[in-house]
């Protein structure tokens, strides 16, 4: 059930006209379901950060257990280009809160038909804030990909974090690019010889060989 009236602007947020819409398409789906009628209500594509935790509570308060999925939200109106970040920072927070469906915007929403790259960025931005709402939702089940990529970079192991990146392809392509190829043990160019899995092993076998030649 499309809302026709939602917020074309952050501006228009929660004002009269999209509550009381919220509202009617709330009776409507009540009526559907009555009649054994399947339906999902479709959320804002417009709102700012503050009100998208809001959002979610009160049409959830307002449908029950009818899916709801939302257009981001986005969180502001200035990200031409890059819109599929500013909407997928509304759609974690959005997921968190419980909205059964994510409906995914490319960096060319308000300008252009996105081609494929686009669409691609898009989908693997929603997906990283799908996952940042399991977090919160499921966080038994949707921890465990992170555990996984934590003990990878623990261990130093290039091929595993890159083959458990959400995105392996670009991982692959930007840990490349320093020279640095897959089943190389060494730390990445950022932090070099300071890396932290580096410096703790040395450290501790450190205090290991004092602790020795104390007791000797």
């Amino acid at each position: 059930m499309g809302d026709a009236l939602r917020p074309g602007s952050i501006l228009d947020s929660h004002d009269e006209l999209q509550v009381q819409e919220m509202i009617n398409i709330s009776r409507l789906a009540k009526r559907a379901n009555e009649k054994d009628v399947q339906v999902m209500v479709e959320g804002p594509g417009h709102v700012p950060l503050n009100e998208v935790a809001a959002n979610v509570r009160l049409a959830k308060s307002l449908i029950g257990d009818v899916p709801y999925y939302v257009l981001g939200p986005l969180v502001t109106d200035i990200a031409s280009g890059h819109d599929h970040i500013a909407s997928a920072i509304g759609a974690a927070v959005s997921a968190s809160e419980g909205v059964d469906l994510l409906c995914y915007l490319t960096p060319s929403e308000h300008l252009a038909l996105p081609n494929a790259d686009e669409v691609k960025e898009g989908l693997i931005a929603y997906r990283i804030a799908a996952h940042a709402g399991d977090l919160v939702k499921l966080r038994d089940k949707a921890i465990k990909w992170d555990m996984k990529m934590t003990e990878a970079r623990r261990t130093l192991d290039w091929e595993k974090q890159i083959a458990l990146s959400i995105d392996p392809e670009k991982a692959a392509k930007i840990h490349g690019r320093t020279g640095q190829h897959p089943g190389n043990n060494v730390p990445c160019t950022m932090c070099g010889g300071a890396c932290v899995y580096l410096m703790l092993p040395q450290q501790r076998k450190y205090e290991k060989n004092t602790e020795l030649q104390q007791t000797e």
